[in-house]
């Protein structure tokens, strides 16, 4: 992810702007997937996730450069 977001610092053409997806949202697909099938609750419909934008703009604040990854 830190490398993702110096491309979008350094506007790089490749990378214009970034989404990060954080780890709940792999617990909410298993989740899911565990309702649908354990619990034969059918699961349909649309999921939207809060995830911010990533902009050479505001791409500082998203930039933690001892970061490992």
């Amino acid at each position: 992810m830190k490398q993702v977001v110096e491309m979008v610092m350094a506007e790089d053409e490749r990378t214009p702007i970034s989404t990060p997806y954080p780890p709940s949202m792999i617990a909410s697909a298993l989740y899911m997937t565990a309702a649908q099938f354990a619990g034969q609750a059918p699961m349909r419909g649309s999921f939207l996730l809060d995830a911010p934008l990533i902009t050479p703009e505001n791409a500082d604040q998203f930039y933690f450069p001892d970061s490992p990854f």
